[in-house]
């Protein structure tokens, strides 16, 4: 009895080593996978996105099953219209081999947005199988909202510009579409009474009255604001609108004219030239003219004639007390050339000057003198016509 009790506790120990030496040999021959032994992340699962985008998105293939594999990698779902492919290193692939540990795989998935998109979200789905049966997946939303597919602007880096009068003004602008589709743009100016706006686009000489912008594009264009002539000095505020079927933009455009200054003198028809006589007013009719943008004040006329010579005006203190920007006004100039003046061409000049501005003009006076002889030959031809009427009268017809 006590042998076959012997006997039955060794096989009970014999048994129990066995089995550990096969739990052992099974652990040994097939190593234990971790949970979750293939991983496919990013780090940006979720984009916000316009249409026409390009996007390049890193991906991670992550192996913990202690020893590397080889992994199927595709492109399960992908929203109509949308283009994509996996890259790794310089391929498109479709399978890659994934190190294990920390080192895993890297992958680019690159997608193309079309150009025509509605608000809303989107999904692209990806998918890892290895050949030893684990597989991971991954999904990627793209938002697609009102701020990323809003409105449109229309602007100028620099919309305020000053120049003098005659300036002509040339804004750059851009004009952008934030739509989901592409618009056509017509484009309009309000700008003061006289002044002219036209619109060009960026790398181009032809006007145009609208322009056809794509989704999630920019135009450059070229707004050229010309004010009238003789435009008064002030700031003028010129508004421009870029208006499609959704929407309407709007800018605003600021001119400053400064003051310029200019004066002339002249006659009403032109001429620099009159004939006088010695010792005796002759008078010429000058025409100022106020050239500016500016109106003048005190303006005061002077002349410069031979010695001797006389020089008055039609004005109270030979001044002009106010002259309006872009206006006439004609003043008389009374010459009497001196007595001895003998016959021959003469300069007098005349000048209008202001605090601001002057001109001056030279004329040529043409100076002839009545001789004696010519008051003997007046007199004699009196005497001889009335010598002849006394002889008729006295001797008349018998």
């Amino acid at each position: 009895m006590r042998q076959t009790h012997y006997f039955h506790k060794a096989m009970v120990w014999l048994a129990a080593v066995s089995l550990a030496a096969m739990a052992f040999l099974a652990v040994w021959a097939h190593p234990a996978y971790a949970e979750g032994g293939l991983e496919m992340n990013t780090q940006y699962p979720g984009v916000s996105v316009k249409p026409g985008d390009s996007l390049s998105i890193p991906i991670e293939l992550e192996n913990k099953s202690g020893s590397g594999m080889n992994t199927n990698v595709s492109i399960t779902a992908m929203p109509e219209g949308w283009e994509g492919y996996l890259q790794g290193g310089s391929y498109e692939v479709n399978q890659v081999y994934v190190k294990p540990g920390e080192e895993g795989a890297s992958l680019t998935l690159h997608l193309t947005v079309p150009d025509e998109l509605k608000e809303g979200s989107y999904t692209v789905g990806l998918q890892a199988a290895a050949e030893n049966g684990l597989t991971d997946s991954l999904d990627i939303r793209f938002q697609v909202n009102e701020q990323n597919a809003g409105k449109g602007s229309f602007t100028s880096e620099y919309p305020q510009q000053e120049g003098a009068a005659g300036t002509n003004f040339s804004f750059s602008t851009t004009l952008i579409n934030n739509g989901l589709k592409p618009q056509s743009y017509s484009l309009s100016s309000n700008a003061p009474a006289g002044w002219t706006v036209s619109f060009t686009p960026s790398g181009d000489s032809t006007k145009v009255a609208a322009i056809d912008v794509e989704s999630g594009a920019s135009q450059g264009i070229t707004v050229a604001v010309n004010p009238p002539e003789n435009v008064e000095a002030g700031e003028y505020k010129i508004s421009c609108s870029a208006v499609s079927a959704e929407e309407t933009l709007n800018m605003e455009l600021t001119v400053t004219v400064t003051g310029t200054y200019g004066i002339t003198l002249s006659t009403p028809d032109g001429r620099l030239s009159f004939d006088a006589y010695a010792n005796q007013a002759s008078d010429v009719t000058l025409q100022v003219a106020n050239t500016g943008n500016v109106d003048l004040e005190n303006i005061s006329l002077n002349s410069t004639a031979p010695s001797g010579w006389t020089v008055t005006y039609d004005l109270e203190e030979n001044m002009i007390s106010s002259l309006p920007a872009g206006s006439t006004t004609e003043v008389i100039a009374h010459v009497k050339p001196s007595s001895d003046a003998i016959t021959g061409d003469y300069v007098t000049s005349f000048s209008v000057s202001s605090k601001e501005t002057s001109g001056s003009a030279d004329f040529r006076v043409s100076v002839k003198t009545r001789t004696v002889w010519g008051v003997v030959a007046v007199a004699l031809i009196l005497c001889v016509g009335g010598g002849l009427g006394y002889v008729f009268k006295k001797y008349g017809r018998r």
